[in-house]
């Protein structure tokens, strides 16, 4: 070969290596920005960690502050349901009171009432009573009456109709006698 020729062949190795540098080059470069772009995430991790550590933070002494307010609201819860417990228990008893007080005044109130009453209706009762005794003795008096008249006006037919049967008996008795004896 000749000189032309390994320079030549030379050449285009050079070539193949400058374009290989190149692509290493390139290849360099995009892991150069790769690196970049890990350091950058790496770093927004690292802030987005410590973001989330203050958060935690946060978190657990809010959470420790619900707990505690819980357990006062449960304790205050327990504190009213004893007193209201102890309030209903004292008006309930009052109020017993105040209607056993109630009931025996409306039970005196009623036993004069009806003492008061029980007198009217006693002297309501014996004023009927005696208008009932009257109406009866008017109303018997008047049917004694009538029953008197209607006794007579019978008595007198009776006794006409006697007369007429005996009177009738003797003229039939004394045909019979004067028959038998003629």
């Amino acid at each position: 070969m000749s000189n032309l020729q390994k320079f030549n062949q030379t050449l285009e190795d050079f070539n193949k290596e400058v374009e290989q540098l190149k692509d290493v080059s390139g290849a360099f470069k995009k892991l150069q920005e790769l690196t970049e772009t890990y350091n950058s995430i790496i770093k927004q991790f690292e802030e987005n960690s410590k973001t989330l550590d203050k958060i935690n933070e946060l978190q657990k002494a809010q959470k420790e502050k619900i707990a505690k307010s819980l357990t006062e609201i449960e304790n205050a819860n327990k504190q009213n349901k004893a007193e209201l417990a102890k309030l209903v228990e004292e008006k309930t008893d009052l109020i017993r009171k105040e209607n056993k007080e109630f009931y025996k005044d409306l039970e005196s109130t009623l036993k004069i009432k009806l003492d008061d009453n029980k007198s009217e209706i006693k002297k309501l009762i014996e004023s009927e009573r005696s208008q009932i005794k009257q109406i009866f003795e008017i109303e018997f008096g008047k049917n004694t009456k009538e029953l008197k008249q209607v006794i007579e006006a019978e008595n007198k037919i009776v006794k006409l109709l006697i007369w007429a049967i005996g009177g009738l008996t003797l003229i039939l008795s004394l045909l019979a006698v004067i028959k038998l004896w003629t």
